[in-house]
């Protein structure tokens, strides 16, 4: 075997028999268009069977490093005058055949094309006999196209700019859905539909729905009395939205005091749910419609989310429940649900009611106020700050002309984005003053141990006496406490006078 060779090759694992190498490699874009595809790591390199036609979806190979040789065998024959016929030569014995393998060189980088090829539509159409014929011609021209090229008529040939997603092979577990048969009464042909809606009755509207509707389902009346909900409990509701046409269900929740099973119940009788709009995820009253009065844009949603910016994201903890706005406490349920919030008024040994005013800031944002969730539906009028109040205050009176935009209602443009940067601004302000808070706090501790630890060393130096005569338990290894114990407090003094600078 001959030297090694050190030049590096390509290989291409070709999905096919080469009998033109030309048109091979036309096929593959040429050699221009190989070296290009070498030269980038990210590039995958591209087969088209019809190099020629613009409409051809191409096969791509993905690269793969190899740890590979390309040997060049050379086969030598000696010559045998005694053999005749040539055929024998290739059964010819063993000392006849040379064999000399050269190592032209590594090859390091393999394309091999293993996916999917995607669907091939030709540019083809039936002509008024019946016969198919090549429309190609007609759709791209051969040379520079005049201006009466474009005025002819062109077939309706608008293939997708593809047909497949991906071109791996992907695992998909076909099987059939579950369905009731007393409840389902879905279609066959509707796929992705397990069981019908359950929405207790309740009315739902979007935005392009032209009038709201003016009385509830009767279904829901009769839900009412089989609940035992419709006395008291539906008088008390029916006078709030009397007070207050738009609530949100959190709202509710708290001056209420009812359970999200009552609220269920009593929500369609009374009010019907916004599911786009300026004043989605809200209850409106029956008859209302706030698309048509300029005086609800006190009443719009504000979709709230804490900016992933200085690691605030971080202070609250993600709720995977859909309504996280919704967060109290229920009292006549068995199963009673708590939040952060509770937990930690537990912890300062105050117990948390329903008549406690810390649990209404789940829906009004003030000052000073934690916030439950990462995202929160505020309607502007739960807005207690004063600079978001003197911009309402601002606002000029909408003309009679004016309509109720699908996103912002009533609003002008970069309304909700302010009032988004001042809530998000307070918020800064609040978390700095705990922070700072929380310094000052660890510095009046810090001192307090520090004080505690000087009577101890203070004590510890009368006893000196009375320990001398106490054999060591280390075999005479032992080192001074006291002298551990004035190091280790002079450091902690440095410590919390560097904070409490710093937190200044």
């Amino acid at each position: 075997m001959e030297a090694f060779n050190q030049k590096k090759y390509t290989c291409v694992v070709y999905p096919g028999v080469v009998n033109d190498e030309e048109k091979m490699l036309a096929t593959l874009g040429g050699l221009e268009s190989i070296s290009v595809v070498c030269s980038k790591p990210n590039r995958r390199l591209e087969l088209r069977f019809r190099p020629d036609d613009v409409y051809c979806r191409s096969a791509c190979g993905d690269r793969q490093k190899t740890v590979s040789f390309l040997l060049k065998v050379k086969v030598k024959r000696k010559k045998n005058p005694e053999v005749s016929n040539p055929a024998n030569l290739k059964t010819g014995s063993e000392n006849n055949v040379i064999c000399e393998p050269i190592v032209m060189g590594r090859v390091e980088t393999t394309f091999n094309f293993r996916t999917l090829c995607d669907f091939q539509y030709l540019p083809m159409q039936t002509n008024k006999n019946g016969d198919i014929e090549n429309i190609y011609d007609k759709l791209v021209p051969k040379d520079f196209p005049s201006v009466d090229w474009f005025d002819e008529p062109a077939p309706p040939f608008l293939p997708p700019a593809a047909f497949s997603r991906m071109d791996s092979v992907q695992l998909y577990l076909y099987r059939k859905e579950s369905k009731d048969s007393k409840t389902d009464h879905t279609p066959a042909n509707i796929i992705g539909r397990t069981r019908c809606r359950r929405s207790a009755h309740a009315v739902f509207v979007t935005f392009d729905v032209p009038a709201a509707p003016t009385k509830p389902r009767v279904n829901s009346l009769k839900y009412l009395e089989l609940k035992f909900l419709a006395g008291e409990p539906h008088t008390i509701l029916s006078e709030l939205f009397k007070k207050r046409p738009v609530w949100s269900k959190t709202a509710l929740a708290f001056e209420t005091k009812y359970t999200k099973e009552q609220l269920k119940y009593l929500l369609p009788t009374v009010a019907y749910y916004f599911v786009t709009g300026p004043f989605r995820v809200m209850w409106v009253r029956m008859g209302y419609d706030p698309r048509k009065d300029p005086s609800s844009r006190i009443y719009q949603t504000l979709d709230y989310r804490i900016p992933n910016r200085g690691g605030l994201c971080r202070l609250v903890k993600a709720k995977r429940r859909t309504d996280s706005m919704l967060l109290f406490k229920s009292v006549n349920s068995a199963q009673s649900k708590t939040i952060s919030i509770m937990k930690d008024s537990k912890e300062n040994g105050q117990e948390s009611n329903g008549n406690s005013d810390e649990q209404k800031v789940h829906y009004i944002f003030q000052r000073g106020v934690k916030l439950p969730a990462r995202q929160i539906f505020y309607q502007y009028c739960d807005i207690k700050v004063p600079e978001v109040e003197e911009m309402f205050a601002r606002l000029p009176k909408p003309s009679a002309d004016t309509e109720c935009h699908r996103q912002r209602g009533w609003l002008p443009a970069g309304f909700a984005e302010r009032v988004r940067e001042i809530i998000t601004r307070i918020i800064f302000e609040e978390v700095e003053k705990e922070k700072v808070d929380e310094g000052i706090k660890e510095g009046v501790a810090g001192t307090s141990e520090e004080q505690d630890e000087e009577e101890f060393e203070e004590d510890d130096e009368d006893d000196t006496d009375d320990d001398s005569d106490e054999e060591p338990l280390s075999g005479g290894n032992n080192t001074d406490d006291g002298s551990d114990d004035g190091v280790n407090s002079e450091t902690k003094q440095i410590l919390q006078n560097i904070f409490q600078r710093l937190w200044a």
